[in-house]
């Protein structure tokens, strides 16, 4: 079970306020880590980093978003994210009105796949304010 997907950040209020604001997560944990976990998570850049977990849902994974703090941290080379975050909506068509309606548009057309057990889902694609890949999926019972 996947309990969570570390997202390491820029712009916390950016960031929060995207995925907060206008994808409708809750924050569930807010916290400042210090020591080695994150001296070495860092390369030893760093001594301390804001963590904050969001979910969508009680039952579902959570999101663990990372800011390192301290002097170094405006001269953080961050390289664009390979993480594709997956989220399961009830409804694709109000979800993509709700988030046109906040300003964030997809970057790609609605897909439609089926899968031999799974079944068939809708599938649409956006960014976030620090360009990670965010899948909305319907699936359909």
């Amino acid at each position: 079970m996947l309990i969570h997907v570390d997202v390491f950040v820029k712009s916390m209020d950016e960031m929060l306020e995207f995925y907060s604001g206008k994808m409708g997560m809750k924050v569930v944990d807010d916290a400042t880590i210090s020591g080695d976990m994150v001296r070495f998570v860092s390369h030893n850049k760093y001594d301390t980093y804001r963590l904050v977990l969001l979910q969508i849902s009680k039952t579902g994974a959570m999101l663990e978003l990372i800011q390192f703090i301290g002097e170094e941290k405006n001269n953080v080379n961050l390289p664009l994210s390979s993480v594709t975050i997956s989220l399961l909506v009830l409804s694709l068509e109000e979800k993509m009105k709700q988030l046109k309606e906040k300003g964030v548009m997809p970057i790609s057309d609605i897909y439609h796949i089926n899968m031999p057990k799974k079944g068939a889902s809708d599938i649409v694609f956006y960014r976030d304010t620090e360009n990670n890949m965010i899948e909305l999926i319907q699936m359909d019972y």
